[in-house]
């Protein structure tokens, strides 16, 4: 049996536990999560220039609304029941453009569907973004994985590259305790991102 969870924001946190597909027909109606932005450090230094944060890339696999598991045996499925509140390359853009204007690191952070652009360009790869079920009957460790360029976007050129990875296990195979760990592992992982990209457009214009 796959051990499945059942995600929401409220009511009976229990976990369900279903056969074959995750994706069966007769699972009980979907349920939305949406993943909060977490609370990055204050930036040390900052620099008077506009980020513009391109729509991440997200392997295959990752590249949907899905909330992705991985079962034993490298299995890549997804929970029953459930989905993010937009596809994930689009969840973590925004997530990632809140999170740098709160750090205070730029005069300003936009998205690709801004009409300015930046003077510095930060393009992320989702590499990993699932709760691995390890071991059958076990609860989950949720995985981030982000590695970007940080470029100047009229020079095309690469200042930088940069990453953050983040492992969290949940403290049961609970909904309540599994939503908590993606909210850590991306707090985590994205703030090691932003900490590496403001160290690069920093050294790259003098800031100190």
């Amino acid at each position: 049996m796959n051990r499945l969870v059942r995600l929401a924001a409220s009511a009976a946190l229990l976990p369900l536990a279903a056969c074959g597909s995750l994706f069966q027909s007769h699972a009980a109606p979907e349920v939305v999560y949406e993943l909060k932005a977490g609370t990055p450090p204050a930036a040390t230094t900052r620099l008077a220039a506009t980020l513009l944060v391109a729509r991440p890339r997200a392997r295959p696999g990752l590249d949907s609304d899905r909330i992705a598991v991985t079962l034993p045996g490298e299995r890549l499925d997804a929970y029953g029941g459930a989905r993010w509140s937009a596809p994930l390359p689009e969840l973590v853009e925004s997530l990632l453009i809140e999170e740098l204007r709160a750090a205070g690191g730029w005069q300003s952070v936009v998205g690709a569907r801004d009409a300015f652009g930046g003077r510095y360009l930060l393009e992320v790869d989702i590499e990993a973004f699932e709760a691995d079920y390890a071991a059958a009957g076990s609860a989950p460790s949720v995985r981030v994985r982000l590695s970007g360029q940080l470029g100047l976007e009229s020079e095309r050129r690469l200042l930088a590259t940069v990453e953050g990875s983040a492992s969290v296990a949940a403290g049961a195979d609970r909904q309540r305790e599994v939503l908590a760990a993606f909210g850590r592992a991306f707090a985590d992982a994205s703030a090691q991102l932003i900490a590496a990209a403001d160290a690069a457009a920093a050294g790259d214009a003098g800031v100190r």
